[in-house]
């Protein structure tokens, strides 16, 4: 490929990837302001460093098709199990769709007791800049069914709502200049989680999230693993 389309190409990738941020980092300030604003006085803020442990398998059935399969262990937060199919619109371009089971903690315990069953969707864009860094974008939904609590205990039957999610990161390889399996790597990322639903009155801004984690892929599977900070309204 020659050297002036190479730097085009770079270039173009650059400007979307600051575009995708920039759209990110403003929704997450208008958010933080409506969270803030007029439901403060009801709001407890609270931030976490924890560790994360994780497993991503994604699985060609198809030139169009894959099964997605992904296991994460957060202590004292959750653990989760999701499945689903993925369909691939392009190289750029993923959408995927399943169903999760998680155990949460509560807010009156850290043991994983209460259960979830989660629906899901998702779309995510990948972009290369150059052969060293891959950026990915990603927009979720989720639509919980939490198990209820009632004066510090899980009781029978499930209350509903409703979770999109907006994320950006950047990895790189560890070793050499190119990604790909059996390289370790380093990721950086950010994600805002909105909740919306006819029972959420004040906590629409859920949660604020960044990790730094280091990562292995082998084969068709990922495992990244590292810290997160995460910021969660009650």
């Amino acid at each position: 490929m020659p050297l002036t389309i190479r730097v085009i190409k770079i270039i173009s990738c650059i400007h979307i990837v600051t575009h995708l941020c920039r759209v990110q980092l403003r929704l997450s300030f208008i958010l933080l302001l409506f969270s803030c604003g007029a439901f403060a006085q009801t709001k407890t803020n609270i931030n976490r460093l924890q560790f994360w442990g994780g497993y991503i398998s994604s699985v060609r059935i198809h030139s169009k098709l894959s099964l997605w399969n992904d296991a994460h262990y957060v202590p004292q937060s959750f653990f989760i199990g999701r499945h689903g199919l993925s369909v691939h619109l392009n190289e750029q371009m993923t959408f995927t769709s399943g169903y999760a089971w998680l155990f949460l903690a509560t807010p009156f315990s850290d043991k994983l007791m209460r259960a979830e069953h989660r629906p899901w969707s998702q779309l995510v864009f990948n972009f290369p800049i150059g052969q060293k860094y891959q950026v990915h974008h990603r927009i979720r939904y989720d639509a919980r069914f939490r198990q209820n609590i009632s004066q510090e205990a899980v009781v029978p039957g499930y209350g509903f709502n409703h979770r999109v999610r907006f994320m950006t990161s950047i990895r790189r390889p560890l070793k050499g200049i190119t990604l790909g399996k059996k390289i370790p790597f380093i990721s950086l990322a950010n994600e805002v989680l909105l909740n919306f639903g006819k029972k959420v009155f004040t906590n629409h801004l859920d949660q604020n999230r960044t990790w730094l984690m280091v990562g292995y892929e082998i084969n068709n599977v990922t495992f990244p693993s590292g810290n997160y900070s995460g910021s969660k309204k009650l």
